[in-house]
């Protein structure tokens, strides 16, 4: 009996061990990015009203990292300033192209 307890047990590991199909990944990747998609909206108001809402969102991560590091150190407070402010000329690049383009897509802020 312990043998077949074995072969169950090597078999079930067998599955785990085959890889995931190609199809399911593109799936999954797909579905991961509809759900992260925004809705397209039209025109310069519907632009105007996606990059006030970024702007609001950089506002708040720019508040969380500020707070994070108010009791450091002058160095340290200077790099967290310097990264919010490469940050901000990254999203202003981002706001360029979306208002060139017309199509609003939306920014992604790193995870800390």
């Amino acid at each position: 009996m312990r043998s077949g307890k074995r072969w169950a047990a090597g078999l079930f590991t067998a599955v785990l061990l085959l890889p995931v199909p190609t199809m399911a990944i593109q799936a999954k990747i797909a579905k991961a990015a509809a759900h992260e998609t925004i809705r397209q909206q039209e025109g310069a108001v519907g632009i105007i009203n996606h990059q006030t809402q970024e702007r609001r969102e950089y506002a708040a991560f720019a508040r969380s990292i500020r707070a994070e590091f108010r009791r450091s150190g002058n160095f340290a407070k200077a790099s967290a300033e310097r990264y919010l402010r490469n940050l901000l000329l990254e999203m202003r690049s981002h706001w360029r192209a979306e208002t060139r383009t017309s199509v609003a897509s939306p920014f992604s802020f790193p995870d800390l």
